[in-house]
């Protein structure tokens, strides 16, 4: 009995610090890339359009693959450049709100490697956080 207890509690510590070790490793990726990756998307219904703007301040990021998903026709580009902007035509806010079709980016960099970026189209006024990934 005090040996299962025992073997549950060892498995019940390990799962809680594979979990902290993940949040922190989360946390402390957000903080890396934060000031040095911006990227933006916001709708100017007057223009019909959504602005998509990344930069990087390193100057050092080689290829980007851009994608806005959820559209009805897939919407991808590719840049060779560390920064870049790009008008995309949208006639209105989606149905079911900006949150359905937000912004990714696969972007290689020579110091940090492939850096996963997403966020969401916003309007005038507001903007929207950055989610990075290590990949």
């Amino acid at each position: 009995m005090i040996n299962k207890k025992i073997i549950l509690a060892s498995v019940a510590t390990i799962i809680s610090m594979g979990i902290g070790i993940s949040i922190f490793q989360s946390i402390s990726t957000q903080q890396k890339y934060d000031d040095l990756i911006y990227l933006d998307g916001t709708f100017y219904p007057n223009k019909k359009i959504v602005l998509i703007t990344f930069s990087d301040k390193t100057q050092k990021t080689t290829n980007v693959v851009l994608e806005i998903l959820g559209m009805e026709k897939s919407f991808q580009r590719t840049f060779n450049e560390h920064e870049f902007t790009l008008m995309v035509p949208f006639d209105h806010e989606p149905q079911y709100g900006w949150k359905v079709v937000p912004i990714t980016l696969v972007l290689e960099h020579p110091d940090f490697g492939k850096i996963g970026v997403k966020t969401d189209i916003h309007e005038i006024g507001q903007s929207s956080r950055l989610i990075f990934t290590q990949l």
